[in-house]
C-alpha cells in the first residue's frame, strides 16, 4: 500500500505539464522586500519554557514554528532522537503563551539520520472551525517526502499523516487552511530546478485532490508560504536574481545570485 501511494503521489506531480487546465487561475509574479510578518522572523515566546517530551529528545530550537488566535497559541517543533531520526512534537497554550500544557507528539515514524539538519514543519490556525493544520518533510519506512496533518479540535487529537508529494530531498513547505478546504505548497523534492509546487484539498486534508506548479522552470524559488482568504490563494518564496557571468574562452554561465531579502509572490482564485 505505501509503495502504491509513493507511485502515485510521484506521478501526480511529475504529470503536471500534461494537465489541460490548472485548478488556480493565477496572476503575474510580483517582488517585494521581507516583512516582519514573514515565516523567518523570530518571537521569544516561540522557544520560552519548551519543554521536551522525553529525556532522550534534544529540540531542534530552528524549527520551531507557531500559529494560534486571541485564545489558542500553538508551536511545534523537531526533536532529535540519539540516533538522528526525529519526532515531531505539538504543545497549546491556552492564554497566548504564559503557560503551555503538556507536549504531545504528532508523528514518530521518522528514520532518517538527518538529526536537527532539515526544514522546520510549517502550521496554521484556523479560529473559526478550530482546524489546526501541519506540513512538514520527513523520512518514514514508507518513503521521504512532505506530509501533512490536522487536527478538527484545537490540537487535542491529530488524524494520521497524509503524504503530499514523496521525494527525497530534503523540502520547506508551507500551508493555509480554511475549514475543510487546504493548501499546501513546497520545494518541489524530484526536480533539481528550485521551483514551487501546489496541492489542494477540499477535504480537510485527508485527500489532495488538485495539483499545480506555481513558480514557471525559469523563476529559481525556494522556501515558500502561502495565504487563503476566501477563494484567493496567494504564495511567497524566496528569490533570486539569475546574473550571467563570463568565463575563459567566452563560454557563458549562469549564476543564481540569492537575495535573502527578496520575496516572490503570486496570487490566484482557486476555481
Amino acid at each position: 500500500m505505501g509503495k502504491w501511494l509513493k507511485a502515485v503521489g510521484i506521478t501526480a506531480f511529475v504529470a503536471l505539464g500534461g494537465c489541460t487546465e490548472e485548478p488556480i487561475d493565477w496572476g503575474e509574479i510580483s517582488y517585494r522586500r521581507s516583512l516582519l510578518g514573514d515565516p523567518d522572523t523570530r518571537s521569544a515566546i516561540l522557544s520560552a519554557n519548551l519543554v521536551e517530551t522525553q529525556s532522550s529528545l534534544g529540540t531542534c530550537l530552528r524549527t520551531i514554528r507557531s500559529a494560534g488566535d486571541t485564545l489558542d497559541l500553538f508551536r511545534v517543533w523537531f526533536s532529535s532522537r540519539a540516533d538522528s531520526s526525529v519526532v515531531l512534537s505539538l504543545q497549546r497554550s491556552p492564554d497566548r503563551g504564559r503557560t503551555w500544557l503538556a507536549p504531545m507528539v504528532v508523528d514518530s515514524m521518522d528514520r532518517g539520520r538527518r538529526g536537527c539538519d532539515r526544514p522546520a514543519p510549517a502550521t496554521v490556525f484556523d479560529p473559526v472551525s478550530g482546524y489546526l493544520y501541519l506540513v512538514y518533510f520527513l523520512e518514514p519506512p514508507t518513503g521521504s517526502g512532505v506530509f501533512f496533518a490536522h487536527s478538527m479540535d484545537r490540537g487535542e487529537m491529530f488524524h494520521a499523516p497524509v503524504p503530499v508529494v514523496y521525494g527525497r530531498k530534503p523540502s520547506v513547505a508551507g500551508v493555509a487552511g480554511r475549514a475543510d478546504s487546504v493548501v499546501v505548497v513546497f520545494e518541489d523534492p524530484n526536480s533539481s530546478q528550485s521551483r514551487i509546487g501546489y496541492a489542494l484539498s477540499h477535504t480537510s486534508g485527508h485527500i489532495f485532490e488538485q495539483r499545480g506548479q506555481v513558480t514557471p522552470n525559469e523563476e529559481v524559488a525556494t522556501a515558500p508560504w502561502v495565504t487563503l482568504d476566501g477563494d484567493k490563494v496567494t504564495v511567497f518564496w524566496k528569490s533570486s536574481d539569475r546574473a550571467a557571468t563570463t568565463a575563459g574562452g567566452g563560454d557563458q554561465r549562469v549564476t543564481n545570485v540569492f537575495d535573502a531579502d527578496r520575496v516572490g509572490f503570486r496570487s490566484g482564485v482557486w476555481k
